[in-house]
């Protein structure tokens, strides 16, 4: 178990890598943002960017690939909020994803002894090194002991 204490600060980590298939695309949005352009390949002909993926799916993806970097446990309480989201480039049906994150910034809690607030950035890169998503995410992190 990694606690606050054990974060490193602008240490690069990198996740391997996903591909996004037409049917996993399609499946996600039909669910969850059934917009025409996610859900109908015929239909997003009429779009700018044809079919793509929800940027809801795509951050899903992000949060799978992020949490399989290491096999270390974060002592992780919660999420405390995200900021800074961009959605870059569109993802496409057989793009290839991949995470690259690093802890940002932290600092005691004031309001949970006990506890750190731990701002990580995380960029999500395509096969052709595009930022296709970006975001900064706060949690809530437990201390190994109370000071």
């Amino acid at each position: 178990m990694m606690y606050f204490e054990d974060l490193q600060l602008n240490v690069r980590q990198e996740s391997t890598s996903t591909t996004l298939t037409k049917a996993q695309i399609i499946r996600f949005a039909k669910e969850y943002d059934p917009q025409p352009f996610h859900i109908d390949e015929e239909a997003a002909k009429d779009y700018p960017f044809g079919l793509i993926a929800s940027g809801a799916h795509t951050y899903a993806v992000s949060l799978k690939l992020w949490n399989n970097i290491s096999s270390e446990t974060v002592a992780s309480i919660g999420g405390l909020g995200i900021d800074e989201m961009r959605l870059s480039h569109p993802v496409r049906p057989g793009d290839q994803l991949r995470v690259q994150t690093y802890n940002e910034s932290k600092r005691e809690s004031k309001s949970r002894p006990g506890h750190g607030i731990l701002v990580s950035k995380v960029n999500v890169i395509n096969q052709n090194d595009e930022i296709v998503l970006s975001y900064k995410t706060a949690a809530l992190i437990r201390k190994k002991s109370v000071t």
